[in-house]
């Protein structure tokens, strides 16, 4: 039996969620992506290494409105969408522009990442992200940089240093975008506390996700 055509685009509650990538910088132990099978409820997310281009995106994300509008256009899928940064402000930059009509301009645009975008790209990313990104949400899950490490297994090239980029990413998000929040995923043995404190210090809402069976948040 052949699989699904790969989503690119896919919904979830009202919004529209943007599957980028494949590939990321972490191999969070609660993430289901292999369980699953790269699926994720009916959604076959498993693109091959064929990344579509931000266009492809836009095209695909107008014809989702046409068909009925969404709330919320959300980058996230089963990788780390800040992999594909340049990709990832296009397309957004195409709904501020109103290139995407009948997407509207003021269209709520949301990122949900792992924080390590500084650590791969070897800069501050936050500032590009100014007038483009609504609203961040950094899975950061712990105040313990070694309990960091065991929960999101990052990449060799960007382990030593992975934990103090995360946070060094959200204390500039808070600085310029309009909403950030820390999301941790429950039932981690996660001390919630410090967790909260360490959040209201880099100047982001705390938020705990609920575990989906096998493990990951939503």
């Amino acid at each position: 039996m052949q699989a699904p055509k790969p989503s690119i685009v896919y919904r979830y509650h009202d919004g529209l969620y943007v599957n980028l990538t494949n590939r990321c910088s972490t191999a969070c132990v609660f993430c289901v992506k292999n369980l699953w099978k790269m699926d994720y409820r009916g959604n076959n997310l498993n693109l091959a290494g064929a990344e579509a281009s931000p266009e492809e995106v836009m095209r695909l994300a107008k014809e989702e409105w046409a068909a009925a509008p969404f709330k919320e256009f959300v980058f996230c899928g089963y990788g780390e969408p800040t992999m594909r940064l340049d990709a990832l402000l296009a397309c957004a930059r195409l709904i501020r522009t109103g290139k995407a009509s009948p997407i509207p301009a003021s269209m709520r645009v949301r990122l949900n990442t792992n924080g390590l975008a500084n650590a791969v790209w070897g800069r501050d990313t936050v500032p590009e992200m100014k007038g483009l990104i609504d609203s961040v949400h950094v899975s950061l899950n712990t105040s313990d940089p070694a309990q960091w490490a065991a929960l999101m297994r990052p990449q060799e090239p960007w382990a030593a240093e992975g934990f103090e980029k995360v946070k060094e990413f959200i204390r500039g998000a808070a600085r310029v975008l309009p909403e950030v929040r820390a999301t941790a995923v429950e039932g981690n043995g996660v001390d919630e506390e410090k967790f909260k404190a360490l959040a209201a210090e880099l100047g982001a809402a705390p938020r705990f996700r609920g575990r989906l069976e096998g493990g990951a948040g939503v």
